[in-house]
């Protein structure tokens, strides 16, 4: 179910069996040419559907923006603060609470490390105050197939597993024109031109994505956040 699209009463009423919440957090971000600029959104909303008809549940209005460093003066790349977002994050648990919601699992597109650490800080804060709450970036279970589908080679933000998995997803937004993209190591220098270290705004081999590699990735993310799913929350 899609909180949105409920009533009030209809909402209220399905608190009371105590479903789990999913909330979808995405970004608007610059991923090299080929890619759409709501990747980070389209992965973990098709995630968070398919985990949802396997489960049950209620689906939370996403989250359309994060926080970014290295892409952040790419043309397209929208970011908001750290403490915006956890701020962002805190108060729609808090609500969530208020509503007597006590299950939520949030799944983020975005892998960046100070955004992550934001909502993780949130939803440490909603734990401590009772709320039983999961959070991961679905790139981070994506990622244990980066052996399989990636044969060695490097791979990374808007390379072969993201590219392939929007051709699975949203085929019509990827560009058939695609090429690769290359990492610049700063050597733990901390740089106000971060994107300097993404020149072509992407890493890894974009032209070795396709549709069979990201279908089997989607699946893969899928079912297993499904098994963690069922594992903390039901029974």
């Amino acid at each position: 179910m899609r909180m949105d699209e409920m009533s009030s009463a209809a909402f209220a009423e399905a608190v009371k069996k105590d479903p789990l919440v999913f909330l979808p957090i995405g970004a608007m971000e610059a991923h090299g040419p080929h890619l759409p600029l709501g990747t980070d959104t389209f992965q973990p909303e098709f995630v968070v559907n398919a985990v949802c008809e396997n489960v049950g549940g209620i689906i939370a209005p996403t989250i359309n923006y994060g926080q970014h460093s290295s892409t952040r003066n790419f043309p397209g790349t929208i970011d908001i603060s750290f403490d915006t977002l956890r701020s962002l994050v805190m108060d729609i648990l808090d609500a969530f609470q208020r509503n007597g919601v006590g299950k939520v699992v949030i799944v983020s597109g975005h892998l960046g490390s100070v955004h992550r650490a934001a909502i993780k800080l949130a939803c440490e804060r909603a734990a401590r105050q009772g709320l039983k709450v999961m959070f991961l970036s679905d790139y981070e279970l994506a990622y244990l197939k980066k052996t399989e589908v990636c044969e060695g080679m490097p791979d990374g933000h808007g390379g072969i597993i993201e590219t392939s998995r929007i051709m699975d997803i949203r085929p019509d937004l990827v560009s058939s024109e695609r090429t690769e993209g290359g990492f610049v190591d700063m050597r733990f220098m901390v740089r106000a031109d971060a994107e300097s270290c993404l020149p072509q705004g992407f890493g890894g081999d974009a032209r070795k994505a396709c549709k069979e590699k990201g279908r089997l990735v989607n699946q893969f993310v899928v079912d297993t956040l499904t098994d963690l799913v069922r594992k903390n929350f039901e029974g």
